[in-house]
């Protein structure tokens, strides 16, 4: 259930999952093309892609809250964008969350995901994210910028920018 524009086409490997039931709060633009997966939560959620879009196999975009994706913009293979943290810190939480979703699906109002936490995401015109990029809650990417394969984006990226980064491990005890 998604909202198609002119000339938009969902790949044979494309998946649409939108666990809301609107039609609305998934839009794929006009010529883009979708071979990933968009998925929004039963509680919330909304994917907007631009016109001329494409999004590569395997990619997963999963809205909690916002993903606005503007146009021309190439989205590789591998990469996922998620604007929700999913699971709580909290391991009680955590299990408590997983039992509700086994015995009664996912849950349908955000009261029902204590220490879940969600932060719009929005990716301007003229982006291109190479493969195997993460892209994490709260981050803008600005027009006409480049994400570099394997990096993972927690702060925003100005416009025009190429942004690459290394992981390293880092242990640190969590809040």
């Amino acid at each position: 259930m998604a909202d198609f524009g002119t000339n938009a086409c969902l790949g044979s490997e494309g998946v649409i999952e939108n666990f809301r039931g609107d039609p609305s709060c998934i839009r794929l633009g006009q010529h883009s093309y979708c071979r990933g997966r968009l998925l929004t939560y039963g509680h919330g959620g909304r994917i907007n892609i631009g016109d001329w879009c494409y999004i590569g196999v395997r990619s997963e975009i999963w809205s909690m809250e916002s993903i606005q994706v503007g146009n021309r913009v190439l989205i590789a293979h591998d990469v996922n964008i998620h604007d929700g943290t999913a699971h709580s810190s909290d391991p009680l939480e955590r299990h408590l969350h997983f039992r509700q979703i086994i015995e009664h699906g996912h849950p349908r109002t955000a009261a029902e995901l204590p220490g879940v936490t969600s932060s719009p995401i929005v990716i301007e015109d003229d982006v291109w994210i190479s493969f195997g990029v993460t892209i994490l809650k709260g981050v803008r990417i600005g027009a006409g910028s480049v994400i570099a394969a394997r990096s993972v984006v927690t702060k925003d990226v100005p416009a025009g920018m190429l942004y690459r980064n290394q992981l390293f491990p880092i242990l640190e005890p969590l809040p």
